[in-house]
């Protein structure tokens, strides 16, 4: 059962297997109770509150004959996936570059798009992956060592004591000598965030000044230019290297501005209360449908897609 879960979530089931699992997972009584007893016995990985919440969502569904078989591949496919890890990345139009930046006079621009990925290494040795929609602009002359971003790059700074790397962003500098870390920096959310993996930065905005350590995290303010420290596990914030996805307690409307970049798709949200619900949780390597998927599991939403380029989110109807 577990393989034809992953080949129907892959897309590559047969009309007649699917047909055959969904009437399986509707009519199996045995089989219900396992997936039951999978996602409360579950270790790891999915909050309680998230856990609580997409069992009362099963529940309801089990108990209501009339409730379509979609609902019940939606339940069981996408709970199952997640205890075992099992999602398959099906990110849309992704594109990992490789670009080796030799021009050492001109600044130079590097710019991905939505749904695009891109690797560079500048001259230094400093290797630079770029998120999607991310615009970056370098400056090789005169030995200096600055970029400004617009979007989210994980820096990887070769050392260079007589030479500090420093990154703007809209207000913010980082200032290093070689290090790792995260720089998030879009124009639709109300924080430009930096994330610290490894060595030592300064974070600096208008009169404020900020040392950061390896696991911890300054925001900005871009309205008030403060700043604030906080102590995290930086793997939470660069879990898109490795194509996974990970939300930590963020709003439905910020997941969508992030689902559009990522998979070039617009979402439009049509309650500003849904707009408003936060969601935490791990969901590995995941295609949009089944992100969405999950997300209706652990809230009270519904969507639809579009001609594939827009998907409408809304209250799912009270029965």
């Amino acid at each position: 059962m577990k393989q034809l879960f992953e080949k129907y979530l892959a897309g590559n089931a047969t009309a007649e297997e699917r047909e055959g699992l969904l009437r399986q997972l509707h009519a199996d009584e045995q089989l219900g109770g396992w997936l039951r007893t999978d996602i409360e016995f579950a270790e790891g990985g999915m909050p309680e509150p998230i856990r609580e919440r997409i069992l009362n969502n099963v529940y309801a569904r089990t108990q209501r004959p009339l409730i379509s078989r979609r609902c019940w591949s939606i339940a069981a496919v996408m709970l199952i996936l997640i205890i075992s890890g099992a999602f398959g990345w099906v990110l849309f139009g992704i594109q990992n570059q490789k670009s080796p930046i030799t021009d050492h006079q001109s600044p130079i621009i590097v710019a991905t798009g939505m749904g695009e990925h891109s690797r560079v290494s500048l001259p230094d040795g400093t290797a630079l992956t770029l998120n999607a929609q991310t615009t970056v602009r370098y400056n090789l002359a005169d030995g200096k060592r600055q970029v400004s971003i617009d979007g989210e790059v994980f820096f990887e700074v070769a050392r260079d004591p007589e030479h500090p790397f420093v990154v703007t962003a809209n207000g913010m500098t980082v200032t290093c000598l070689g290090t790792s870390f995260d720089v998030r920096n879009y124009s639709d959310e109300s924080n430009i965030s930096v994330v610290l993996r490894d060595g030592k930065v300064r974070v600096n905005a208008r009169d404020a000044d900020l040392t950061m350590e390896p696991g911890s995290r300054v925001l900005m303010d871009r309205q008030t230019f403060a700043l604030s420290k906080h102590t995290v596990t930086p793997s939470d914030y660069t879990a898109w290297l490795n194509g996974e996805i990970k939300y930590n307690d963020q709003t439905l409307e910020e997941i969508a501005a992030e689902l559009s970049r990522n998979y070039n798709i617009d979402l439009v949200i049509t309650s500003d209360e849904l707009k408003q619900e936060r969601f935490t949780g791990y969901l590995g390597r995941s295609s949009l449908r089944n992100i969405l998927d999950v997300l209706c599991l652990a809230s009270d939403m519904s969507y639809h897609v579009d001609n594939d380029t827009m998907v409408y989110i809304y209250p799912r109807k009270k029965r």
